[in-house]
């Protein structure tokens, strides 16, 4: 494995790792459209439905759009665009069609695991299994704002990639309680140095507490104990990208999402 990294590889994979997962018979499947990424699930929202990483030609676009329109039928999807996108003005193209514009992600890197992270003592982290996390789907879809069947979709793909995709769910709680009030995902990019800090959120009337700092913490000293030396995040603008900037990380490119509207 190269321990090295040039910021094109990291931007590489701020963008293609919101589809990192593979298909999961019965769970989603790939979209099949040459020159995009994508998934499609039963559960009809943004997210669940997801396509990007697009790389076609201007006069492709329009028909490509409607192409993807008729692939997801009548469920809601979403599209991702990066500093990759081809074409360049496919974003103004996707408002054109009808599509929404419904959130802006900080593309994040940090190269030096080894930057001291100050944790409050009051926080308790731990990895736990896949069967644990699929069973606290529902307050990890609590935390993040999603659907439960969502949540639990997510979780279900990712237990299910575990032969392909190496990927660890983490929980925190406060004061000694066992009670979980926030969590996240570790996952290892293939064949790279580099992984990828995803999924994290904490219960709304438990933030302010240090959690997402604590998970931050204890994804980043795992992942160097196994040699990693870079890692990437894709953050919130209104919630963890400000908190990963003070930790020591930088943004390198932006995302943009945008929505099919809902009948």
């Amino acid at each position: 494995m190269n321990a090295t990294v040039v910021e094109r590889d990291l931007v590489d994979a701020i963008e293609s790792t919101l589809f990192i997962f593979p298909s999961v018979p019965g769970l989603s499947q790939d979209l099949g459209i040459p020159g995009l990424r994508g998934r499609i699930t039963k559960i009809s929202h943004p997210l669940a439905n997801l396509c990007g990483d697009a790389r076609f030609s201007e006069r492709e676009a329009d028909a490509m759009i409607e192409k993807v329109r008729q692939r997801y039928g009548d469920l809601v999807f979403g599209w991702l665009t990066g500093p990759s996108t081809r074409p360049g003005n496919l974003p103004a193209r996707l408002e054109a069609a009808g599509l929404q514009h419904v959130d802006s992600i900080a593309g994040m890197t940090l190269t030096d695991l080894t930057l001291p992270i100050d944790v409050d003592p009051k926080t308790r982290v731990r990895e736990v299994t896949w069967p644990e996390a699929i069973a606290n789907s529902e307050v990890m879809a609590r935390a993040y704002g999603l659907p439960i069947e969502m949540m639990r979709l997510f979780n279900e793909i990712a237990a299910s990639s575990a032969d392909r995709i190496k990927a660890r769910p983490y929980v925190a709680s406060l004061d000694g309680d066992d009670e979980i009030v926030a969590w996240a995902w570790l996952v290892y990019l293939p064949d790279s140095p580099t992984v990828l800090l995803g999924g994290a959120a904490t219960l709304e009337e438990h933030r302010g507490h240090g959690l997402y700092t604590a998970l931050v913490a204890q994804r980043l000293a795992d992942a160097r104990a196994d040699g990693r030396t870079a890692a990437i995040i894709q953050g919130d603008r209104k919630t963890s990208a400000p908190i990963c900037a003070k930790l020591g990380f930088r943004e390198i490119c932006g995302l943009e999402i945008f929505a099919s509207a809902h009948e």
